[in-house]
């Protein structure tokens, strides 16, 4: 519910609301709050319970800054490796589904999801090419944040176009076993991510990441 943005940064998580909803007793959902925020993605307020936690453009850069590391390691790993058919297959299909979005002149918040779901399944597929399992742990640690960061933000068509012409590139370089190239393009892609996360926040100058009416329920 956090991931997907059904419940907003900076909102409060009543728990016998949260519990009558996913038919559960409070118990597991005390547990669960527990370790969501442990994990970082709520916060707890004396005297108001638990809350889903904000995100500063502060806050934002150091997790981007840990995905650039992590993630421009993880294909180069890939490329070092060579990738095998079936993987290059499933990633030709994601970046095929993808331009197939883009050309079906979809409404902007269906091209916008559509292209997040391909994203994330992108990324996943070419990660899990890398053979380390230790490195893809912490991918999915710092990858899970962002992921609900950016149900929050419109990006424009423009702006995911590029991201997907992004990808392409990744992938060819990948696949033509260029490590040092496919590490640079991943850092590229990473680097402008995160500055498009913090251009496009509505808030900015209040110095906080935080929803519009209607965005956190797309």
């Amino acid at each position: 519910m956090i991931l997907s943005g059904q419940l907003a940064m900076g909102s409060r998580i009543v728990e016998t609301r949260i519990a009558a909803e996913l038919g559960q007793s409070r118990t597991p959902i005390r547990e669960a709050l527990r370790r969501l925020s442990a994990d970082g993605l709520v916060v707890f307020r004396p005297n108001r319970g638990y809350e889903v936690r904000c995100y500063s453009p502060a806050d934002v850069a150091e997790i981007y800054s840990c995905r650039v590391l992590l993630e421009s390691e993880a294909v180069r790993l890939v490329a070092h490796r060579g990738l095998d058919p079936d993987r290059a297959d499933c990633l030709e299909e994601l970046l095929q589904e993808a331009d197939e979005a883009f050309g079906a002149n979809l409404p902007p918040e269906t091209l916008r999801q559509r292209f997040l779901s391909l994203n994330n399944q992108f990324h996943q597929v070419l990660y899990a090419g890398s053979g380390n399992e230790t490195l893809l742990n912490l991918i999915r640690r710092v990858t899970e944040i962002p992921v609900g960061i950016r149900h929050y933000f419109r990006f424009s068509d423009d702006l995911l176009a590029s991201s997907h012409a992004a990808h392409r590139k990744i992938f060819e370089a990948t696949l033509s076993r260029q490590p040092e190239r496919a590490g640079a393009l991943m850092r590229e892609h990473i680097w402008t991510a995160r500055d498009r996360m913090i251009e496009t926040d509505p808030h900015h100058d209040a110095g906080r990441l935080e929803t519009d009416e209607g965005v956190a329920a797309g």
